[in-house]
C-alpha cells in the first residue's frame, strides 16, 4: 500500500504542472466572459469562433481528439475496459461523422471478417511484419474501391460516403482485432472490437453537440484542462471498476 501511494504521489513540480493545466484555461475562460473588461481583447485573440465555417468544421475533428483521448482513458483505466488500442475508437469517430454511424459500423465489421479471414494465409506463407501490414492495407484499399464502385452503380451516398473512412484506421482496427483473435480467443477480440466501436459512437453522438461545439471553438484553452482530466484519471483513478466484464482470456496453446 505504502509503495502504490509512493507511485502515485506527485514532485512539487509535478503538482504545479499539472494544476497550472487548470488553472490558467480557468484564468483565460474568466477574462473573456461577456462581463469581464478583457473579453472583447481576449476573445479576438484566443478563440477560433470567428473562423470561417468551412475551417470550423475541419477543426472539429481536432478539438475533439483530446476529449476523445479523455473517455477512452476513462474507459480503460476508470471502468477497466479493455479496447483494440488507445486512438482506434478517436480515428473511428472520424469516419463516422462522415458516413454515419449505423453503415459505418457495417462496413468496420465487413472490413474486419475480410482481414480476419485473410490473415491466416498471409501467415501461412510467412510474411514479415511490414509486408503482411502493407498487403492487409491494400486489401482494405480494394475493398473501399469495390463499395465505391457499387455506391456509382447503385447511385447510393451510404456506399460513396466509405471513401472518408481512413483506410489506416480500418487496417490497424481489422489488423488488432485479428491478432487479439489469435493471442486471447475470439470472444476477448469481439468484446473488444465492440468496446471500441461504442467508444467511437459516444465519441461522433459528442462531437455532433453544436454547443459543445460552440464551447470549444470559443473557448480553445479548455484543450488544456482536457489534458489535466487525462493525467488525473491516468495517475489518480486507475480503479478498473468493470474488469470482471472483460471475458476471461483463452489460453493461447488452446487457440
Amino acid at each position: 500500500m505504502v509503495a502504490l501511494l509512493e507511485e502515485k504521489r506527485l514532485s512539487a513540480k509535478q503538482d504545479l504542472a499539472l494544476r497550472l493545466l487548470f488553472i490558467v484555461p480557468l484564468l483565460v475562460v474568466v477574462t473573456k466572459l461577456p462581463t469581464a473588461p478583457t473579453s472583447d481583447l481576449f476573445t479576438r485573440f484566443f478563440s477560433l469562433g470567428d473562423l470561417p465555417e468551412k475551417l470550423q468544421g475541419r477543426l472539429r475533428y481536432i478539438l475533439f481528439v483530446p476529449l476523445g483521448a479523455l473517455i477512452i482513458v476513462f474507459f480503460r483505466l476508470t471502468l477497466g475496459i479493455r479496447v483494440l488500442g488507445p486512438f482506434r475508437s478517436i480515428l473511428l469517430a472520424v469516419a463516422f461523422q462522415r458516413t454515419g454511424i449505423p453503415f459505418g459500423l457495417i462496413f468496420l465489421a465487413v472490413v474486419i471478417a475480410t482481414i480476419v479471414t485473410a490473415r491466416p494465409l498471409l501467415r501461412g506463407i510467412r510474411l514479415p511484419y511490414f509486408g503482411r501490414v502493407s498487403v492487409i492495407l491494400s486489401e482494405v484499399a480494394v475493398i473501399l474501391i469495390i463499395t465505391l464502385l457499387a455506391g456509382e452503380g447503385l447511385g447510393s451516398n451510404a456506399l460513396l460516403g466509405v471513401v472518408y473512412f481512413p483506410i489506416v484506421a480500418l487496417c490497424l482496427t481489422a489488423d488488432s482485432f485479428a491478432r487479439i483473435r489469435l493471442k486471447e480467443g475470439f470472444r476477448s477480440a469481439v468484446w473488444r472490437g465492440a468496446m471500441t466501436a461504442l467508444v467511437a459512437v459516444l465519441i461522433t453522438f459528442l462531437s455532433q453537440i453544436q454547443t459543445l461545439k460552440a464551447i470549444l471553438l470559443r473557448f480553445p484553452e479548455l484543450l488544456f484542462a482536457q489534458i489535466g482530466c487525462i493525467v488525473v484519471i491516468a495517475k489518480f483513478l486507475d480503479f478498473r471498476l468493470l474488469h470482471w466484464l472483460n471475458p476471461a482470456v483463452q489460453d493461447k496453446q488452446t487457440l
